[in-house]
């Protein structure tokens, strides 16, 4: 580390800043500790520092007020929010008050030194912030082809889609049909059925599938779409960042994410659109 980056540690938790700043220190970074933000705001008046670590519930003024203040006396300092008490309104409030980072104890003190760093590169290397939120990806929801849930996976599979949106009885959308699901659906009941006692007992018994496969595809060809629909998928906020996709698609089974507005579901993310913007990039 070629420059020693400066830290201030503000919390009202003296233990607290006690350990987390001797760890740091032996992180390599310059630590210093405000035991509230009052205290803080008049430091960083005549003591310049890279990054603060800032709590959110301490006596005095709160993180959030303090946060506001400290972006009014400097703009471009970067602010990692630290707190026992985090909601996701509070990290709301906290990105749109231009914090870098929302972090709940407690933290790994490694995660928290590579998110320092990356808040002082932000700052002083020209960081680069993407641009593209999850809105930019995504594939509006009336684009997609609609099947009712109770058409038959033959007929679904019949229309050449990859993605298909499912609807209810009402007309509202129960769910997204994936490739997965229907190559889920071919695996033998007793496999298919779930459970942790099936999936121990039948380990070996996939070595004694042979001559199976057309049959279960036949089997499962006049099932109803609704039989073997996967969960819904998770949802996502039509302004979540690039990485913030990534992150919550590669958790999914299905590789697909609904894409939100404040009230209801816009579009969808597949895998192959994150890999695509990744591909894009890797080719600058």
């Amino acid at each position: 580390m070629q420059h020693q980056i400066k830290v201030l540690l503000v919390d009202d938790e003296d233990r607290f800043c006690e350990t987390t700043s001797k760890l740091l220190i032996k992180k390599g970074f310059d630590t210093a500790i405000a035991n509230n933000a009052e205290k803080a705001i008049h430091l960083l008046k005549g003591n310049k520092r890279d990054v603060i670590v800032l709590d959110i519930q301490m006596t005095g003024m709160d993180g959030h007020t303090a946060l506001h203040e400290i972006k009014k006396t400097d703009p471009d300092i970067q602010v990692i929010i630290l707190t026992g008490h985090g909601s996701r309104y509070s990290a709301m409030r906290a990105l749109v008050r231009e914090a870098f980072d929302y972090l709940a104890k407690p933290c790994d003190v490694d995660i928290l030194a590579s998110r320092i760093h990356d808040a002082y590169l932000a700052k002083h290397r020209g960081f680069k912030f993407d641009d593209k939120k999850a809105l930019n990806l995504m594939i509006p929801i009336h684009d997609l082809k609609s099947i009712p849930a109770d058409m038959s996976l033959k007929e679904a599979m019949a229309m050449g889609e990859g993605f298909l949106a499912v609807m209810d009885e009402r007309k509202m959308l129960a769910g997204i049909l994936t490739r997965m699901d229907i190559i889920r659906s071919v695996r033998p009941e007793y496999i298919s059925g779930g459970g942790t006692f099936n999936e121990q007992s039948s380990r070996f018994s996939s070595m004694f599938w042979s001559g199976f496969f057309s049959d279960r595809v036949k089997a499962v060809s006049q099932k109803k779409v609704w039989e073997i629909l996967s969960d819904t998928p998770p949802t996502i906020s039509e302004n979540a960042n690039l990485l913030e996709v990534a992150h919550m698609i590669s958790g999914t089974t299905g590789g697909v994410l609904l894409v939100k507005d404040i009230s209801k579901v816009i579009g969808i993310i597949r895998d192959q659109d994150i890999y695509s913007e990744i591909d894009s990039l890797m080719k600058k």
